[in-house]
């Protein structure tokens, strides 16, 4: 039996939409990007899955859910808290069958996208006019350059190299 790996980008938030730079801000999905999400699901209805995993930010946890509402299994995907004891002690699910129709979620905070550092919240157009469009294409897209005051693609791929262990609790 072969694994697949199953990668999917979060649809567009509301930041998106109005090319804003958002990294870290915790922006929601907009209706397109609820559409996305919901078509990208149909696009992984009849695909096996074990586990996922999300990033910290609503905009990926809601793709993650509008995804995964139609799934050929019927199965319901389930944040997993981790990290607080009690929350995780009060959140656990003691049916055999009910954990058995779960898709268990673990979030992870290095799995958020690039931080942006101080253009956060700027519009793009405007920044490029204040700044070149040359000076923000290198903090966009050049792998070693950090934004202000933000990460570089470099130190985004590094933070989701770090070594984490994921057991299923069931």
């Amino acid at each position: 039996m072969s694994s697949k790996l199953i990668l999917m980008r979060h649809g567009r938030s509301a930041w998106n939409k109005k090319n804003l730079f958002t990294g870290w801000v915790d922006i929601p999905l907009d209706e397109g990007g609820v559409t996305e999400s919901i078509e990208g699901g149909k696009k992984i209805r009849d695909l096996p899955i074990d586990i996922v995993f999300t990033s910290t930010l609503i905009r990926a946890q809601m793709t993650v859910v509008l995804a995964l509402m139609n799934h050929s299994s019927g199965k319901v995907p389930v944040f997993l808290d981790s990290g607080d004891a009690k929350q995780e002690a009060w959140s656990k699910i003691y049916s055999e069958n009910t954990l058995k129709s779960t898709f268990p979620v673990h979030q992870a905070w290095e799995l958020n996208e690039r931080y942006y550092g101080r253009l956060q919240g700027l519009d793009k157009g405007e920044t490029a006019k204040e700044f070149g469009a040359d000076q923000v294409q290198i903090w966009r897209r050049s792998y070693d350059v950090k934004p202000p005051a933000g990460e570089s693609l470099e130190d985004t791929a590094a933070r989701k190299r770090q070594e984490r262990v994921y057991c299923s609790p069931w």
